[in-house]
This record gives structure tokens, C-alpha cells and sequence, in this order.
């Protein structure tokens, strides 16, 4: 993937978007008729204004596609877990992550100031902390396992969530526990924040801490070419996803020792804003536990399902097409500018589970260039409440406004190439949807509409 596609863009936190993004889109429907109030973004002057217009009855065609990848180093929060998903089938997200010695030190020596003795080693952990939330079940356990990485990662390179990287095959630590992301820990004699703790075979751990006071140790840099770096994947079980903060105090490689000078102390190796790690994601559709329309439409988009769906983690996304936009504006006989054009989208909710597996809060629209390559829309530009995107928790209704985006393709401005419905934060939540699609069999009460607004121009 090119670096500098659009899912480069959105997966990465800090990008300006999130400074304007998705608040609900509070607009009206109707009927196609003839309205003097629905003004919506000015197009067009006030005073060259005849009439406003609205029509909902514009042919839509969607079908469900995979994700390519989406950028996912040092993503704030990163999504781990393994979710046998009783209707999306099976998701796999592991991290791959440098863990660094801490505070830019040098020549780091287990024994300190100690000059009589040696450090022992008493036990290794790796610890993860708790980002509170999470998606899915968390009453079935998983195992989680660590391998040691036989591939560096580097913090100025971009990875992606489909990228593997080479580790060796035995495991050097495995947990298998029952998710409590909002569970704080009893660890060193008091109450800790929420965090899960993997215990390090300690025969590797003493291959590490043997490197006490060596050429290994002695700066960052060498430490990270000795250790390469550690890969954090499930390896059996659960049904849930559950999200970690990398850079926080409690995430890190930890030795607890004693040397002759201290009963107890330790030191851990951490992720910080130095750091390179990424999130690996993979997905299978092709069990038992996928809904029949997925498969259906992933075998054949045309297929004509009442249903689309939307997934994080470089999962799904639903395409969208106006086939007969310019047919319909050149049938109209005059000028017309765009003034609003809502895209309504029904979510529905789990049948079997929607306690656990809510519907996605937020969602937006690419655009695809003629070698499918997205970008965002100008309309996402525009205030909050203009754009929208947000999910109406009570009518389970997501409405974005693509009013600029649609003048553009009529003025020859923009290709038309279709849209891609995606969730917003991708990298950093587990959530998916199933929404109505724009077929005739899909439920009227939940059929995906665009509703335009229309103002006829002198």
C-alpha cells in the first residue's frame, strides 16, 4: 500500500481530523416535494435562489468488501484478543513492540551500587495496561502468548496491519485468563490500575538480565538490536477484543531481583513515545460462524443482500455507488447546485448479543480514485454538525452530509468512482455493524436512502 494513502491518513491518531469530526447531523426528511426552509451549507448566493427541492428516490448500489491494511504503528491504544464472533467469523489482533531501556539511561548494571555479591533474578513479567474499555464477551478466556522477534521494527518506518514480521517459534511467555479490563490488580502488595500480567519463562528472562553491566546493556540502541523485540498474539480461545495502552507506566518488560545490598527491587524495559510497535490483524470469513449475506456478497457483489456490514481493524467496509447521479441531474432541464445530500444509514443490532457487540459510534466516507486509492471528502472538512457521521443511539441512524463531494462529480471536478463506509477510529476499537443496504429486499424501515436537497439556479 502507498504510504501516503488515505488509510496512512486516518489511522494515524494525531491527524487533524479529529479536531472536527462527527457530531450528529440533526436534518429533517422528507418527501419529494417542492420546501422553502430546508436551506442547508450556501451554495449559492441567497438572491440567486428560485426554489429548494428534495428527493430520496435515488438508485444506490452497495455491497460489502475486505479491507486491504490500515497504518497501525504507535497507534495509542492498540486492539489484542481473539473473537470467534458469532457473525463475522474469526479476528486475530497480536502487537509487535520494542521495549526500550527507559529514561535514554546507559550501561544499565543489575547491581547497581552494590559491590559485594551478585543480582539474582526472581521472576520476569510482561505487564499490558488496561485502556477500561473493550468488545465482545469477556466471560470466555483466552490465551495470550510472547515470542521473541527475530526482525527488527524501526520507529521511522510505517507498518501496516498486514504485515508479519519473523519471531522464534517457541513461546518465552503465555497467560490464559478471563478478561477484566476495568478490574484493578493486586501486584507488589497494593491495588493497581487494571492490567494483565504474562509471566516470562525464566530461562529466557535470565539470558536477558545476564546482560547486566555488558555491551548489550549499554545504550538503547544496542539493546534493542540484542532483544529485536517481543510479539504479543492470542493463541486460543475468547470472544472478545481488548484494548492496551502501550505508553503507559504500567506497560512494559519487568525483572523484580535482589542483589546482597536490596531484599527486593526491579527494573522494567518500556514502550514509550521512542518506541516502534504496530498492531497485526487478521480475519477469516470463511467459518461456520459468518453470516450467510457476508458470504454471499463477499462471493459476488452483485449479489443483491438487505444487509451490509462495517468492521474495524482493517476488517470490512461497505462500497457505495450513485450510478445514475449525472443522469438524474441532466434529466432535471436545469442548473441546480447541491445544498445538502444526507446519506442515511440504518445500524442494527445484534440479534444474538448486542449487549457486548454494540453497533459502531462513528463512521465516515472515502472516496476511491481510478487506481483505488481513497481519500477524504471535502465535506469532512466542514463543521461537525454539517458533516455527521455520528451514530443516534435511539434510532440506531447514522447520517452523513456529502453535499460538496456530489456538486464536485456534477461540475467534472471530482471522479466518481464510488464511496467506501468505514469506522472512523479503526486501529483503535474492535466494533462492528451490520447496516441496511440500498436493495429493494432490504427492510424499508432500515434501507440505506441519500436524500437530496436542491436548489434550482437562475
Amino acid at each position: 500500500m502507498n504510504k501516503y494513502s488515505l488509510n496512512t491518513i486516518l489511522s494515524r491518531p494525531s491527524f487533524v481530523w479529529t479536531k472536527f469530526l462527527l457530531a450528529l447531523c440533526i436534518l429533517f426528511t422528507t418527501a419529494c416535494k417542492k420546501e422553502e426552509s430546508d436551506v442547508g451549507i450556501d451554495i449559492v448566493p441567497e438572491e440567486d435562489l428560485i426554489g429548494l427541492y428534495t428527493t430520496d428516490t435515488m438508485t444506490l448500489v452497495t455491497y460489502t468488501v475486505i479491507e486491504d491494511s490500515l497504518r497501525t504503528d504507535e497507534s495509542p491504544t492498540v486492539v489484542m484478543g481473539h473473537c470467534e464472533d458469532q457473525r463475522f467469523g474469526t479476528s486475530n489482533c497480536g502487537v509487535y513492540s520494542q521495549f526500550s531501556i527507559p529514561n535514554n539511561l546507559n550501561n544499565i548494571d543489575f547491581l547497581g551500587a552494590c559491590i559485594s555479591g551478585g543480582a539474582v533474578l526472581d521472576s520476569c513479567v510482561l505487564m499490558l495496561a488496561y485502556k477500561f474499555d473493550y468488545y465482545g464477551d469477556t466471560s470466555v478466556a483466552q490465551t495470550f502468548s510472547v515470542y521473541q522477534m527475530t526482525d527488527m521494527i524501526y520507529k521511522d518506518l510505517n507498518y501496516y496491519s498486514n504485515q508479519d514480521r519473523n519471531y522464534y517459534p517457541s513461546a518465552i511467555g503465555s497467560l490464559t485468563f478471563l478478561p477484566q479490563p476495568r478490574t484493578k490488580v493486586n501486584a507488589e502488595g497494593a491495588l493497581q490500575a487494571a492490567h494483565l500480567r504474562i509471566p516470562i519463562d525464566m530461562a529466557f528472562a535470565n539470558q536477558l538480565f545476564a546482560q547486566s553491566a555488558g555491551p548489550n546493556l549499554s545504550s538503547n540502541q544496542s539493546w534493542l538490536e540484542y532483544l529485536n523485540g517481543l510479539y504479543i498474539t492470542p493463541t486460543g480461545g475468547g470472544e472478545s477484543l481488548l484494548y492496551f495502552n502501550m505508553q503507559d507506566t504500567l506497560t512494559g518488560l519487568r525483572f523484580y531481583y535482589h542483589t546482597s545490598c536490596n531484599d527486593t527491587t526491579d527494573f522494567t524495559f518500556v514502550a514509550n513515545a521512542s518506541t516502534a510497535y504496530y498492531n497485526r490483524y487478521t480475519h477469516d470469513y470463511s467459518g461456520l460462524n459468518v453470516d450467510p449475506e457476508l458470504n454471499l456478497q463477499l462471493q459476488d457483489t452483485s449479489y443483491p443482500s438487505p444487509v451490509c456490514f462495517v468492521q474495524s481493524n482493517a476488517g470490512l467496509k461497505t462500497k457505495i455507488k450513485f450510478p445514475y447521479l449525472k443522469t438524474w441531474y441532466d434529466n432535471l432541464g436545469y442548473p441546480a447546485a447541491i445544498n445538502k445530500a444526507e446519506l442515511v444509514i440504518f445500524g442494527i443490532d445484534d440479534p444474538v448479543d448486542a449487549s457486548n457487540f454494540p453497533l459502531n459510534t462513528r463512521m465516515f466516507l472515502t472516496s476511491i480514485d481510478s487506481v483505488n486509492r481513497e481519500h477524504l471528502i471535502i465535506d469532512m472538512f466542514e463543521s461537525n454538525d454539517y458533516y455527521g457521521g455520528s451514530l443516534n443511539t435511539t434510532t440506531n441512524v447514522y447520517k452523513i452530509n456529502i453535499a460538496r463531494h456530489l456538486q464536485g462529480i456534477l461540475s467534472g471536478e471530482r471522479e466518481d468512482n464510488g464511496l467506501y463506509l468505514k469506522e472512523i477510529f479503526g486501529t483503535e476499537n474492535g466494533r462492528r455493524s451490520t447496516i441496511g443496504s440500498s436493495y429493494p429486499a432490504a427492510d424499508p424501515a432500515k434501507r440505506m436512502y441519500l436524500r437530496l436537497v436542491y436548489t434550482r439556479i437562475n
